[in-house]
């Protein structure tokens, strides 16, 4: 394809893929921003019927809503300075159009410049000229911009090949409500929603005024229209808008605008497709995007059947000449794999050539061709049992000349399963291929049994001549291998039992030096009757290791009895050397009985004497009740299932009550006070009543017996009595008669931390007399046993 050709279908492929470009050409103060932004305002508002405007990015809508606002503000419309580029989307029924404008001012398409805003012209899909005939009344300056605008044209038919514009063009009237105005005629739109003016008037206006585009769009684009439009609508003054605005016939150029794309895009379609009715990538990609375009477009179906079409025919065509090209080159595979055949049976049937470069070709021949099982299945398999044939003749010409392959045994392994008629032929060069190894390791073995080397190690040649008999135990050397074998195990046995007795005779030399270990000499001992279980020093050995057991025996029993008599207190290193005896003699020992009762005995001991020592205590000190508690508490520590357990922990718990306060009941049982002890006149005695103190707190009185010297009251104190360790007690004996008054007080022994003790039993005055009173109470001091 020439460049020319490629060229012009990479324009029409963009033409077809890209966004289409409107030119909106006119003069500056013509009104082309207010246009745009009037055509996005009524079409995106949904006022223009079956068209939509939208902005396709966040620029152009900026750029547009900043117009509109002006406008709608009532401002002065002014003129571009820059050139703006806008991509809208034009939608129309099922169509989307996306588009490219560009706003720019005015003076850049003068006659003789040559601004950037030309080349976006060049490249445009269809025109919009726009004219303003209510602009200057001067026939020069109007010739002038006819004259802009049939440059544009003469661009475009420049590059045209039949003398058109080969694009959309269109006229705008702009501005026309002041026509209207100056005319007299109406603004208002029809009843039907059009123009409010005629196609008569309108061409009559252009062909007076504008006569010289007129002719050009007659004779260039026959296909072109003029529409006559109002941005604002009546009443604006200059470039004001009026407070209403009302466009006019904004709706045929969008819609124009649509028709003419689509109609251009079908023509350029089909034009693709008579350019390059075989370029299908080319094709697909343009069709792919004329479907996003028109989606539901019946064109667009048709385009899609032929374009499945064309793609079957292609298929069709590659798929018969592949057919062509593979019976070809069968045809040739066929010929080559029969000559090929043919060569290699000529090489078999030559005496000269061996059994191995026989066998070699038809391997060869098979590995080269390798479409002769598809081709000629039966040559195949001629050619592969020919290949085991020839490969078990030459392995038993290399078995027969020592020369044997190291893969021999699996390439007669894969000949066998290959083809079973071979069997017996390879038996035979399998047996041939045993004798050959049975020689040569027989070689090896009888060497090695005759070597210097058996004579320091007979022991490895013993081994060689066993693993010869395992691996051939039919073998016709067995005579001569038990001869070799017996010689050598002769010489081992000599050097064995010479060097056994080297090992005994060291072990007496050590059990003779001074300080000798037997923890040591036992272990020799053992590891010696472990690795020579067949010694004839064997007897020997035991005795000397029994005797050395017995005496670490003797000396561990020792150790242990002359701790224990040495040092009599220390129970736990008592016990524990007696244990350590247990352990290092678990399996077996002569004291093991000794230990465990020792072990057991010195455990009593140690139970009875930490018990005594509170108990002595107890006995010695009956009021250091803590110290008791204390020594009591180390005795469970160590003894928990003690003998005397049950007596400690009984103590202990009494200790824990006494310590905080507690109560008790107390009960008076009777009392005496010698005769004559009372008030004068008091008749036949005192009237005798008892009362407690204990921490400040006064218990009683007891009920009062009248008239006695030996009262029994025995009663309970309704209060219970509050005690703890520590607190001092004092009863007091009152007479009642006529008056309370004091006979004898009671106070417990200075510091004495158990004076509760004195409610629990008969108590006197200190200063001796008869007056004595007798409690009972549940406080009692817990008794310790005594040990043995």
């Amino acid at each position: 394809m020439s460049n020319r050709r490629t060229t012009r279908l990479d324009a029409l492929e963009a033409r077809l893929t890209g966004p289409k470009r409107i030119a909106l050409f006119g003069h500056r103060n013509v009104g082309k921003t207010t246009l745009l932004a009037m055509f996005y305002r009524q079409a995106a508002g949904g006022r223009v019927p079956g068209v939509r405007l939208a902005a396709a990015d966040a620029p152009s809508a900026e750029y547009l809503a900043e117009k509109i606002a002006q406008i709608e503000s009532g401002q002065a419309t002014t003129g571009t300075l820059a050139e703006t580029e806008l991509n809208l989307r034009l939608y129309h029924g099922p169509a989307r159009f996306e588009l490219i404008v560009k706003d720019y001012q005015g003076e850049h398409v003068t006659l003789g410049t040559d601004e950037p805003i030309q080349e976006f012209f060049a490249g445009c899909d269809a025109v919009l000229l726009c004219l303003d005939p209510e602009g200057s009344t001067d026939p020069a300056e109007r010739r002038r911009r006819q004259q802009e605008i049939e440059g544009l044209l003469e661009r475009y038919i420049e590059r045209s090949e039949d003398l058109s514009t080969d694009r959309p063009v269109a006229l705008l009237l702009t501005k026309f409500d002041r026509v209207l105005a100056r005319e007299g005629a109406t603004a208002e739109p029809t009843v039907d929603g059009g123009s409010p003016f005629s196609e008569a008037f309108v061409e009559k206006l252009v062909d007076q005024q504008y006569g010289m585009t007129r002719h050009a769009l007659r004779q260039h684009a026959p296909d072109g229209v003029i529409f006559a439009v109002s941005s604002f609508g009546a009443g604006s003054t200059g470039n004001r808008p009026p407070s209403e605005i009302h466009p006019l016939g904004l709706e045929g150029p969008l819609g124009w605008v649509a028709e003419q794309l689509e109609a251009r895009d079908r023509s350029q379609m089909e034009w693709l497709w008579d350019l390059a009715p075989n370029d299908l990538p080319r094709l697909h990609r343009c069709l792919t995007a004329y479907e996003k375009r028109y989606p539901r477009s019946n064109r667009t179906y048709e385009f899609r059947d032929r374009l499945k079409q064309l793609e079957r025919r292609r298929k069709l065509r590659r798929l018969g000449k592949l057919a062509a090209a593979g019976a070809a080159v069968v045809s040739l595979a066929v010929g080559y794999d029969f000559w090929g055949y043919q060569t290699a049976s000529a090489f078999e049937r030559d005496p000269g050539n061996s059994a191995a470069a026989v066998a070699d070709r038809w391997s060869g021949w098979l590995t080269h061709h390798y479409t002769l099982p598809f081709l000629m299945p039966s040559y195949a398999r001629e050619a592969a049992n020919k290949k085991a044939e020839w490969t078990v003749k030459a392995s038993d010409v290399q078995v027969a000349a020592g020369t044997i392959a190291p893969d021999l045994d699996a390439r007669l392994a894969g000949i066998r399963n290959q083809a079973p008629q071979l069997a017996p032929a390879i038996r035979k060069v399998e047996q041939a291929r045993e004798l050959v190894r049975h020689d040569d390791r027989w070689k090896d073995v009888y060497a090695q049994a005759n070597s210097l080397e058996a004579v320091d190690q007979p022991e490895k040649a013993l081994a060689a001549l066993d693993a010869f008999l395992r691996e051939f135990p039919d073998s016709t050397r067995r005579p001569d291998v038990l001869k070799l074998a017996q010689s050598l195990k002769e010489t081992l046995t000599t050097r064995r039992t010479a060097a056994e007795r080297r090992v005994v005779d060291d072990l007496a030399r050590s059990e003779s030096l001074p300080n000798a270990s037997l923890v040591e000499l036992i272990d020799r001992s053992r590891r010696f009757l472990d690795e020579h279980a067949e010694s004839p020093y064997r007897s020997e050995v035991q005795n000397r290791l029994d005797d050395y057991v017995r005496k670490q025996d003797e000396s561990d029993i020792g150790r242990a009895r002359e701790y224990s008599a040495r040092q009599p207190t220390n129970f736990a290193t008592r016990i524990e050397r007696y244990q350590e005896y247990l352990k290092a003699h678990q399996a077996g020992g002569l004291f093991i009985s000794e230990a465990v009762e020792a072990r057991d005995r010195v455990l009593r001991e140690w139970d009875a004497y930490s018990y005594r020592q509170a108990y002595d205590h107890a006995l010695a000190h009956p009021d250091d009740v803590a110290e008791v508690a204390r020594r009591l508490r180390d005795y469970l520590h160590d003894h928990a299932g003690g003998r005397f357990a049950d007596d400690a922990k009984t103590y202990l718990d009494w200790w824990d009550k006494i310590s905080v306060p507690g109560e008790y009941r107390v009960t008076l049982r009777r009392g005496e006070v010698g005769e004559g002890v009372g008030k004068y006149l008091s008749g036949g005695g005192p009237d005798l009543g008892v009362t407690i103190e204990v921490g400040g707190v006064v218990h009683g009185p007891s009920p009062i017996i009248h008239n006695s010297y030996r009262p029994i009251w025995d009663s309970t104190f309704p209060r219970p009595i509050v005690w703890k360790f520590g607190d001092p007690i004092t009863v007091r004996l009152v007479d009642y008669d006529w008056s309370a008054s004091e006979l004898a007080v009671f106070h417990s022994r200075q510091g004495d931390p158990l004076a509760m003790r004195i409610l629990a039993g008969t108590i006197k005055l200190a200063s001796g007399g008869a007056t004595s009173l007798t409690f009972s109470s549940d406080f009692a001091v817990p008794t310790l046993t005594r040990p043995d």
